[in-house]
C-alpha cells in the first residue's frame, strides 16, 4: 500500500515539475525573428526626410508592412534603451498590429525611475517573475488598433504577450494592479517613445 502511494506521489511530483518547466519555457520563449534582428549587423530602421520611421513591405509576406529594430532610433538619445532592448519589430497587416521587443530587464536602470515607474516595475516582476531572469519578449497584439493623426492607439480587443503567453488587456492590467485604461495609456506612451507611429 505505501509503495503504491509513494509511486503515485512521485508520478504527481514529476508531472507537476514537467508542467512548471513547460510553463517557464512558454513565458521565456523568444520570437523567431529575434536572432536575426538582435545581431549588431541587423538592419537599422529606415527614417524618412521628416525623421519618422518608415514602414517597409515585409519581404516574406505580401501586404504586410513592418518596422524592424525601431528601438535603435530611440537608443541614440537614450542609451538605456540600447542596454535593455535587444531587438524590436512591429508588423501591420489587414488592419492588425503586432509590436514587441525582446528585452533584458535586469539591465533596466531602476534607480533612475520615478516612484510610479518603480512601483509598476515591481508589480510586473511579481506578476511575471521570469521577466527579470533572462531576455523575454514583451509585445502587443491588436486586431483593431485606433489610427488617428499618425498615432497608434491600443484598441479595445488588444492583448499583451509575454513570451508565448497571451493575456487580455484587462487580465494583464489586473495582474499589474492597474486599470486597463492606465495600461493602455502606458503601452501607447512607450510605443510613441520608441518611434512607432501609424503606417501610411
Amino acid at each position: 500500500m505505501w509503495k503504491k502511494l509513494a509511486i503515485f506521489l512521485l508520478v504527481l511530483l514529476l508531472l507537476a515539475g514537467g508542467v512548471m518547466v513547460y510553463l517557464w519555457l512558454q513565458v521565456t520563449a523568444l520570437p523567431d525573428w529575434y536572432t536575426e534582428l538582435a545581431a549588431e549587423s541587423a538592419a537599422v530602421p529606415v527614417e524618412g526626410p521628416d525623421g519618422k520611421l518608415q514602414w517597409l513591405p515585409a519581404p516574406e509576406h505580401e501586404g504586410r508592412k513592418e518596422l524592424r529594430n525601431f528601438h535603435r532610433k530611440a537608443a541614440r538619445s537614450a542609451p538605456a534603451v540600447k542596454e535593455v532592448i535587444k531587438a524590436s519589430r512591429a508588423t501591420f497587416e489587414d488592419g492588425k498590429l503586432e509590436a514587441g521587443v525582446v528585452a533584458d530587464l535586469r539591465k533596466l536602470p531602476t534607480q533612475k525611475m520615478s516612484g510610479d515607474q518603480q512601483g509598476l516595475f515591481e508589480r510586473a516582476r511579481q506578476a511575471f517573475p521570469s521577466l527579470t531572469e533572462r531576455d523575454v519578449y514583451i509585445g502587443v497584439e491588436d486586431p483593431s488598433p485606433v489610427l488617428k493623426n499618425g498615432k497608434i492607439g491600443v484598441g479595445p480587443s488588444a492583448k499583451v504577450k509575454i513570451g508565448k503567453f497571451t493575456y487580455s488587456l484587462d487580465g494583464a492590467a489586473e495582474k499589474l494592479g492597474m486599470t486597463p485604461d492606465k495600461l493602455r495609456a502606458e503601452l501607447e506612451k512607450h510605443m510613441r517613445e520608441l518611434g512607432v507611429e501609424a503606417p501610411d
